[in-house]
């Protein structure tokens, strides 16, 4: 009993403890199915942006060490190659980049290629990675080497 106001202590009763209790599980049940798709979301973003930074720094060997720089992609596949040119032109694997889980490449035009010379001017082209749900975000390369990214393409 509280002795200021001579009323007895109470707590909760079973039907408050039972509604907050579902109201929990309904929050928490939604929050589980929701979840997936937040994730998803959130690799297909770190994927393409993986990529654009990829692309620049591509660019930046490119200039510095005066030859050409490539970044070769095929389709379906969930990693992709970064290569650079030696002195006679061919290129050798520099590095394969594998994109976050549940990613792949869906579509790479120019011939799955992105080039850019040992001045830093590249091929016009796209690449599109896909993720599990079938959602797709883009990204464009023009000739001045600049990356721009879509999102959300379907």
């Amino acid at each position: 009993m509280d002795q200021r106001t001579k009323r007895p202590v109470r707590g909760f009763t079973v039907l408050e403890l039972a509604i907050a209790l579902a109201l929990i599980a309904v929050a928490a049940g939604t929050a589980a199915l929701v979840w997936s798709r937040i994730a998803a979301a959130l690799r297909l973003e770190a994927g393409i942006h993986q990529l654009a930074a990829d692309l620049h720094d591509a660019r930046v060997v490119a200039v510095a060490s005066a030859s050409r720089t490539r970044l070769a992609f095929v389709r379906g596949q969930t990693s992709y190659r970064i290569e650079r040119a030696d002195d006679d032109g061919t290129f050798h694997l520099a590095m394969r980049r594998p994109l976050p889980r549940g990613l792949r490449v869906d579509d790479a035009n120019s011939g799955g290629d992105l080039v850019f010379s040992a001045r830093g001017n590249a091929e016009n082209g796209t690449v599109v990675l896909v993720d599990e749900r079938g959602v797709r975000a883009s990204l464009r390369l023009n000739q001045r080497g600049r990356v721009t990214i879509d999102r959300g393409r379907t």
